[in-house]
């Protein structure tokens, strides 16, 4: 569908589980993340900046980019995958499966598919994760969620998204990205 009406929040890290909620055309999905089994955040910067610009998927084999990954909790999961698109889109698909049992079958829970603007997407991912980080801090993040706050790959986007080269070194200038934010 395009003209898809999508909004994702990281609405808190507490306890080595993230919490987050996606808005789609005026439903509410939520979305909780354990970090024994995933780490949310990092495939979320991984994943844009691996599709940016690109108006097609690739062939894996020979260009392997990290356009699918899962976030996990304790007996589900959430698959997600993006697909470039022409003109800077982006089709997004997450599916929520559960399971009853270990190593038991997987039951779907909820399966969505959306197209957004990779422009669109990325703000709101690197907003939110900005406001996560001023809320908490780098030593608060770790704290809570039992992991690094993945800084490098939040600044990659943040390069990607004010028109830098992926690999720009500059802290100033980092810096300067959470400082929009506020």
């Amino acid at each position: 569908m395009s003209g898809d009406q999508f909004e994702i929040f990281l609405t808190e890290a507490k306890a080595g589980w993230l919490e987050s909620r996606i808005i789609l055309n005026d439903a509410h999905y939520d979305l909780s993340v354990n970090a024994n089994f995933s780490e949310p955040l990092k495939d979320l910067f991984r994943s844009l900046c691996d599709v940016h610009k690109l108006d097609a998927p690739t062939n894996m084999d020979e260009d392997y980019r990290h356009c699918e990954f899962e976030w996990g909790g304790e007996g589900w999961l959430y698959y997600w995958e993006f697909t470039p698109q022409p003109d800077g889109q982006l089709a997004v698909r997450v599916e929520f499966k559960g399971k009853r049992e270990v190593g038991g079958e997987e039951y779907p829970v909820w399966k969505l598919e959306f197209t957004t603007d990779w422009r669109s997407m990325a703000e709101q991912v690197f907003t939110q994760a900005s406001e996560m980080l001023w809320m908490y801090g780098f030593s608060g993040y770790y704290d809570r969620w039992t992991k690094d706050f993945p800084a490098g790959q939040m600044m990659r986007l943040g390069h990607l998204l004010h028109d830098k080269p992926i690999n720009t070194d500059d802290l100033s200038r980092e810096l300067g990205y959470l400082a929009e934010t506020r």
